[in-house]
C-alpha cells in the first residue's frame, strides 16, 4: 500500500494549526514563588518585560521584600503575572508601582524595565 505524498504536508499543517489554536490550553507557569503572607484578593497583569524566566525571576524579585503579597506566577510565553495578595496591606496600584520603577542598570545609566499593558483584579 501506497501512501500519497500529500498525506504528510496536509497532516503537518493540521498540528501546527491544532497548535496555533489550543496553545492557551497548555501554558504552564514559568515561574511560582510563595511568600507567606495570607492574601484575600487576586490581580492579574499583562506586563511587557518577562520574557523568558531570567526576566520572569527578576520580575518577581522585585517584590520579596513587599508586605502583603502572597504569591506570584508569572507566564513569559504571554506575559502575565498573577498576584495574590493582603488588600489591607497593598493595593494593585502599589504592585504596579513597584515594578515599573526605574530599575538602575549596570552601566550607572536608569531604565523602566517592566510596563503594565492590561490588568484584571478578581
Amino acid at each position: 500500500m501506497r501512501i500519497p505524498k500529500i498525506i504528510l504536508p496536509i497532516l503537518v499543517l493540521i498540528f501546527v494549526a491544532g497548535g496555533y489554536f489550543l496553545q492557551s490550553t497548555f501554558f504552564f507557569p514559568t515561574t511560582e514563588t510563595v511568600f507567606g503572607a495570607v492574601g484575600d484578593s487576586e490581580v492579574e497583569f499583562t506586563v511587557d518585560g518577562v520574557r523568558c524566566r531570567g526576566t520572569a525571576s527578576f520580575f518577581e524579585s522585585l517584590f520579596q521584600k513587599t508586605p502583603g503579597i502572597e504569591s506570584i506566577t508569572t507566564y513569559a510565553a504571554n506575559g502575565r503575572a498573577i498576584f495574590k495578595y493582603n488588600s489591607a496591606e497593598i493595593t494593585p496600584d502599589r504592585i504596579k508601582s513597584i515594578f515599573e520603577k526605574e530599575i538602575r542598570m549596570r552601566d550607572g545609566s536608569f531604565r523602566r524595565v517592566f510596563k503594565e499593558i492590561d490588568r484584571t483584579e478578581r
